[in-house]
């Protein structure tokens, strides 16, 4: 036996152990908070019904805003018309991009717990 096995080896494992520790503290943290999640959402209900809500949201909005475009295409629009289809041309890249990230976010969970297996 060295002398480094007694001094370093020691310190050493002392080190790890203690590292160890965090880690598995950390680790307990994000089961707890996972196990908190999957309580409150047990099979994926809520996030589906998220996602629906703010699909239905969206293509209404598509809708209106195509409805509003063709009008003013026409020349069937008035005035306030005119100043919704602006009001909601400028909100397309701001919400386009929200309804992305949102249903991004849910199919990346789905994608996560079919690569689990549950």
């Amino acid at each position: 036996m060295a002398w480094y096995d007694i001094f370093g080896g020691s310190i050493a494992k002392s080190v790890e152990n203690i590292a160890k520790e965090f880690i598995e503290t950390d680790m307990e943290a994000a089961e707890a908070k996972a196990l908190m999640v999957k309580t409150l959402d047990p099979n994926g209900l809520m996030r589906r019904d998220i996602s629906t809500k703010v699909s239905n949201l969206y293509a209404f909005y598509v809708i209106i805003t195509t409805v509003l475009i063709v009008m003013s295409a026409f020349g069937l629009a008035e005035d306030n018309a005119r100043d919704a289809i602006a009001a909601l041309t400028s909100l397309f890249i701001p919400i386009t991009s929200l309804f992305g990230i949102i249903v991004s976010a849910s199919f990346g969970v789905n994608y996560a717990n079919t690569l689990k297996g549950n």
